[in-house]
């Protein structure tokens, strides 16, 4: 079965726009998430990873966004910029600068967001689901 594109998992009507190409499969929004077996589910889209060598990966999505308590817990433990709350216009493109801007803003944070307790970021659990979700493998 051959994978959907990525933008067919993009749901406008949800409270959170997912910009894929720009999410690391982490899953950290899935752990920070209290509501994360009612909200969200793993699927394989065919997406890049930052934009370079776009195949079949696994990325969260918000497979019953009804449920979603809008906490935005998950939207704070995003390290790449990917999850934006929705702001009733419902777009999630945007140009390659901009994509690269989110995406350094977000690295530059890393270190506060681990500074004020935010602690599933980076976790060895997390880079296991990264590279499982996007290379197929089985880190140790």
């Amino acid at each position: 079965m051959e994978a959907l594109h990525w933008r067919e998992f993009v749901r406008r009507d949800a409270p959170l726009l997912i910009y894929y190409p720009a999410c690391g499969g982490g899953e950290e929004c899935m752990t920070a998430c209290p509501f994360s077996s009612e909200v969200w589910e793993l699927r394989t889209m065919r997406v890049s990873l930052f934009g370079v060598s776009e195949k079949p990966r696994r990325r969260p999505v918000m497979a019953n966004p009804e449920a979603c308590r809008r906490c935005y817990v998950c939207v704070q433990a995003c390290p790449t910029g990917a999850l934006r709350v929705n702001d009733g216009n419902g777009r999630v493109f945007h140009n390659r600068c901009v994509e690269a801007l989110i995406l350094i803003y977000n690295a530059l944070k890393l270190p506060f967001k681990r500074k004020y307790g935010v602690r599933f970021v980076f976790r060895r659990e997390h880079i296991r689901r990264f590279l499982r979700n996007n290379f197929g493998v089985a880190a140790s």
